[in-house]
């Protein structure tokens, strides 16, 4: 039996507040399979997923790559459109390829770096990360993210990483 789990990033009237940080790694959620996390691109938001694997992938040792010929995917990356449900993104681990889901509804309103922090972030959880400080990636609201950080990996993110990953 698959324990299921969902990660989201709630927005209401555009941006949400920051909840408190919950710095616990998702120990019985990740995509991450054979040392790798390969997904699937159905996104429209290809310059934020690009964004976001690059991110990821400058830490090691888990390799995020798009899925092709000879691989299956892990993790299904895709849009919906939802005006009544207050996500921009959610992350779903369950059985078979797990789902990142970005929300065009909020998602079209975002500038750039709002969106490269939605995409960065939920991409954390399918590395297997909660929730961290404000001052993280993986804070409760990336899309209130501080542009000071130009929505690249914090010290927070990084060190989380690697306790759950090693380097």
């Amino acid at each position: 039996m698959a324990l299921a789990t969902t990660a989201t990033l709630v927005v209401t009237g555009g941006i949400a507040p920051a909840a408190s940080a919950d710095v616990t790694p998702m120990d019985h959620c990740t995509s991450v399979d054979g040392g790798e996390l390969v997904y699937d691109d159905f996104t429209k938001y290809d310059t934020s997923l690009s964004h976001a694997v690059n991110q990821w992938n400058s830490l090691n040792p888990i390799n995020v790559r798009p899925d092709d010929a000879t691989t299956y995917a892990d993790l299904d990356v895709s849009d919906y459109t939802s005006s009544s449900d207050s996500r921009a993104g959610w992350f779903d681990c369950s059985a078979g390829a797990d789902d990142l889901k970005l929300n065009t509804h909020w998602m079209d309103g975002y500038n750039t770096s709002q969106k490269h922090a939605v995409v960065t972030h939920e991409f954390g959880h399918a590395l297997k990360l909660g929730h961290g400080p404000e001052v993280s990636v993986m804070d409760a609201c990336p899309a209130c993210y501080n542009p000071n950080m130009n929505n690249n990996l914090q010290s927070w993110d990084i060190s989380s990483y690697h306790a759950v990953w090693g380097y």
